[in-house]
């Protein structure tokens, strides 16, 4: 009866250390932009190029429109596609960059030639995001409430401090009733 009974505490004093946790830290998770998220792995050309097609909704080219290219926050370049949507860049080292446009940012890691992955392709092709409809309905992108409650809700310690709660709290209280006879 005295083990169950400490087992309950330990278990519910588990379940708020678990809620009381900040979630930074128990988590490694961090808040990304939603572009970040998908990062692509692209093989450079020789001389460090990197050739690229910017593409509509439609899968239409983009002609004459802005691309930049950042590394960490600084930028590297910016040019103009053509005709075609295609533009290119050369003299650029592996690692990850930015390709920035009107209204998107494509994060790829560009390897250098030989080193890519075996499914990395030798060019990229970034779609803008002007007016597209993805078939998934979510809150708004700017809904902050939204984004730190699923944070909160896949935080590990908190689901098991509410697991754990779950438990030890039903076990604590039957303990509690005193002597059975």
């Amino acid at each position: 009866m005295v083990a169950s009974c400490k087992w309950g505490r330990w278990l519910a004093t588990v379940a708020m250390i678990g809620v009381c946790l900040p979630s930074a830290p128990a988590t490694a998770q961090q808040d990304a932009p939603a572009d970040a998220r998908d990062i692509r792995d692209v093989e450079l050309g020789q001389g460090g190029l990197l050739v690229g097609r910017l593409l509509d909704a439609n899968g239409q080219p983009l002609r004459e429109a802005n691309v930049a290219i950042l590394s960490g926050g600084k930028p590297l370049a910016s040019m103009r596609t053509g005709a075609d949507g295609v533009f290119a860049v050369s003299k650029l080292r592996g690692g990850v960059h930015e390709i920035t446009t009107a209204d998107n940012v494509q994060v790829c890691r560009l390897w250098a030639p030989g080193t890519a992955p075996p499914r990395a392709p030798k060019s990229i092709d970034v779609v803008s995001d002007g007016e597209v409809v993805r078939g998934q309905y979510g809150p708004p992108p700017g809904n902050r409430f939204v984004r730190k409650a699923k944070v909160w809700a896949t935080n590990p310690f908190i689901v098991g401090g509410v697991v754990a709660a779950a438990v030890a709290i039903p076990v604590a209280l039957s303990d509690n009733d005193g002597p059975h006879s």
